[in-house]
C-alpha cells in the first residue's frame, strides 16, 4: 500500500465518519420532539444491552480478519485470504444468530430485572436481529480493510446511517398512536434495517470487485492451504483481546457513572447537583473532546492492515514510516484541536448548551483530545503489528489509574467535578506511554519530533494569540456565538499558515491528498504559501 492509498483510506473514512456523526446528531431532535423524554429513555435503554452484546459477540473479528488478509496477500496468497474471509463470515454468522436468538429470547428479563421497566421488552425485541445483520457485515468490512479497500465500509457506514435515520423517524411516528413503548421499540428497530442496507451495499461491492480482481489467483502454487481450525484460532488469538478492548471503555463508563457522583456527595454536594455535575462532564464536555477520534479512529482501522502488509514483507523501515505518517496526522490535528478546546471553554460551552459551568469541563478535559488521538492510532500501530493484546493491557493500566484518582480527587471540595477530567488525562496519559514503549521495543519506532510536535506547537502558540486577540476584540460588539465562530475560523487559518511556513506541512504531503490534493498544492506554489 503506498502512502498515499493509506491516506487516502484514512480520509475516506475520516469523511464517512463525519457524515454518520452528522446524521446522528441531526435525527435526535424530530425523534426527541415525537417520543418526549420517556420514549427516548426507553429508546436509549435497550442500546447499552445491544451494543454490550455486540461488542462480546464481534468486537475485534474484523481486526482480525483485515489483519490476516493483509498478511496472505502481501506473501501473493490472495486465495488464502479470500479464504480467511470465507471462515470468518460463517463464523461471525453463527456467533451472530447465536446472540440474536439469546437476545429475543431473554429480552423480557432483561427488561423486567435488568433494566427495571417491561415496556423496553419491545426495544428489546426490535434490536434483537440486529446483532446477526452486522456480523455479517464485519466480516465484509474486515476482508475490505484487508484489501486496503476503504470504500465500501465508508459507503456502507453512510447508508446504513441513513436507512437508519428514516426508520427511526419514520416507524416512530406511525406507531406512536399504539403507544410510546411501540415507538420506542420501532427507533430501536431502526438499527436492522441500517445494518441489512449495510450489507446489501458490501455484497454489492464484493461482488463488482470479485469480477475486478480482488482474491485474484494466488502468485505461487506452492503456498499451503490453511485449515479452517488454524484460521479459527488464528482469528480468536487475535480477537479475544481486542474483545476484551472493546469492553474496557463500557466499564470506564459505568465505573465513572457509579464513582463520579458518589464521591461528589462526599465533597458536599446533594444528589441532585451531583447528578447534574455528572451529566455536564459525561454528556456534555466528553462529547465535544471525542469528536476528533472520528479522524484517529480512521487512521487507526486504515493503518492496521497496512502496517501488518509491511510486517508480513518483513520491512520494518515501512513500517515506521506509515506509523510516522500517522501521528504525525494526528498531532498535527489533534494538538490545536486540543489547546483550542481549553482557549475557548466557556464561550464554546455557552455556545453549544447555554451553560457557562460546562467550560470547567471542558478546559480540564482537553488536553485528553490529544492524548486519546495518539492512544488510537498507536494502539492501531500495535495490532497492525500482531501486539493485539498490548493497547488493550495498557488502557486497563490507565483506567485503573483514573478510577482510583477519580475516588480521591473527586471527593476533595476545593476540586470536586475537576477530579474527573484530571483523572482521564493522567489515565489516557500513562496508556498513551506505554503504548509507545511498546512500539519503540517492537519496531524500533522513534517519533519525528520537529515536523510532529515542534512545529504544531508554534503554530498553536501563534495560534492562541490570534484566537484571544479575536475574541476580545469582538465580544462586546457581536456576542458569544458569533465570536467564537469568527475566531475558530481565524484560529484555524493562522494555524494553517504557520504550519505550511514552518514546514509542517510539505507539498509532497498536500498532494496525498485524495481528488483535491494536486490542484490546492498547485495554488499554494503558485502564492509561495507551501514548499517542496
Amino acid at each position: 500500500m503506498t502512502g498515499q492509498n493509506f491516506l487516502k483510506g484514512a480520509f475516506i473514512l475520516s469523511i464517512a465518519g463525519l457524515i454518520v456523526k452528522l446524521m446522528g446528531a441531526l435525527y435526535r431532535i424530530p425523534l426527541a420532539r415525537l417520543i418526549g423524554g420517556e420514549g427516548m429513555g426507553l429508546y436509549q435503554m435497550a442500546y447499552p444491552v445491544y451494543t454490550m452484546i455486540l461488542a462480546l459477540s464481534t468486537a475485534g473479528i474484523p481486526v482480525a480478519i483485515s489483519i490476516l488478509v493483509a498478511e496472505k496477500n502481501a506473501r501473493g496468497d490472495y486465495q488464502g485470504g479470500k479464504r480467511v474471509f470465507w471462515v470468518s463470515l460463517i463464523l461471525l454468522s453463527i456467533i451472530g444468530a447465536f446472540f440474536s436468538v439469546l437476545l429475543y429470547l431473554n429480552s423480557f428479563w432483561l427488561a423486567g430485572n435488568i433494566l427495571y421497566d417491561e415496556r423496553a421488552f419491545f426495544a428489546i425485541i426490535a434490536i434483537s436481529p440486529a446483532i446477526f445483520i452486522t456480523a455479517i457485515s464485519s466480516a465484509f468490512r474486515g476482508y475490505f480493510q484487508g484489501n486496503q479497500t476503504m470504500v465500501p465500509t465508508a459507503l456502507s457506514q453512510v447508508f446504513e446511517q441513513l436507512v437508519r435515520v428514516i426508520t427511526v423517524v419514520g416507524l416512530a411516528y406511525f406507531l406512536l398512536p399504539y403507544g410510546i413503548e411501540f415507538a420506542a421499540a420501532g427507533a430501536t428497530f431502526g438499527a436492522v434495517t441500517g445494518s441489512l442496507a449495510a450489507v446489501v451495499i458490501l455484497i454489492i461491492f464484493y461482488l463488482v470487485h470479485r469480477a475486478k480482481g480482488i482474491g485474484k489467483p494466488s502468485s505461487y502454487n506452492f503456498i499451503k492451504k490453511e485449515s479452517i481450525l488454524s484460521i479459527m484460532i488464528r482469528i480468536a488469538l487475535i480477537a479475544v483481546p481486542l474483545s476484551i478492548g472493546g469492553l474496557v471503555m463500557p466499564v470506564m463508563q459505568l465505573i465513572d457513572a457509579t464513582i463520579v457522583p458518589l464521591r461528589l456527595q462526599a465533597a458536599g454536594y446533594s444528589i441532585a447537583r451531583a447528578t447534574e455535575l455528572f451529566g455536564q462532564f459525561s454528556g456534555m464536555a466528553n462529547t465535544l473532546i471525542n469528536l476528533p477520534t472520528i479522524i484517529t479512529i480512521s487512521l487507526a482501522v486504515s493503518l492496521v492492515p497496512a502496517i501488518s502488509e509491511a510486517m508480513a514483507n518483513k520491512n520494518i523501515q515501512q513500517v515506521n514510516k506509515r506509523i510516522g505518517v500517522a501521528l504525525w496526522i494526528t498531532c498535527l490535528l489533534c494538538i490545536p484541536a486540543a489547546v483550542g478546546l481549553w482557549l475557548l471553554a466557556t464561550p464554546i460551552a455557552i455556545l453549544l448548551y447555554d451553560i457557562a459551568e460546562v467550560g470547567v469541563s471542558i478546559a480540564v478535559l482537553a488536553p485528553a483530545t490529544l492524548l486519546l488521538g495518539l492512544y488510537q492510532t498507536t494502539s492501531g500501530a500495535l495490532q497492525g503489528t500482531g501486539k493485539t493484546y498490548l493497547p488493550v493491557k495498557n488502557l486497563l493500566i490507565g483506567i485503573m489509574l483514573k478510577g482510583l484518582l477519580n475516588y480521591i480527587l473527586v471527593g476533595i471540595p476545593l476540586i470536586e467535578i475537576k477530579g474527573a477530567g484530571i483523572a482521564t488525562v493522567v489515565g489516557f496519559s500513562v496508556a498513551l506511554l506505554l503504548n509507545y514503549r511498546d512500539l519503540k521495543k517492537n519496531t524500533g519506532f522513534s517519533i519525528a519530533l520537529y515536523k510532529s510536535i515542534v512545529v504544531p506547537l508554534i503554530g498553536v502558540i501563534i495560534m492562541s494569540f490570534s484566537v484571544l486577540w479575536i475574541y476580545g476584540s469582538l465580544i462586546n460588539r457581536v456576542g458569544n456565538s458569533l465570536t467564537v465562530l469568527v475566531s475558530i475560523i481565524i484560529g484555524g487559518i493562522t494555524y494553517g499558515l504557520v504550519i505550511l511556513f514552518f514546514g509542517g506541512v510539505k507539498a509532497s504531503d498536500l498532494e496525498m491528498i485524495p481528488g483535491v490534493g494536486i490542484k490546492i498544492t498547485k495554488l499554494l506554489l503558485r502564492f509561495k504559501i507551501v514548499r517542496r
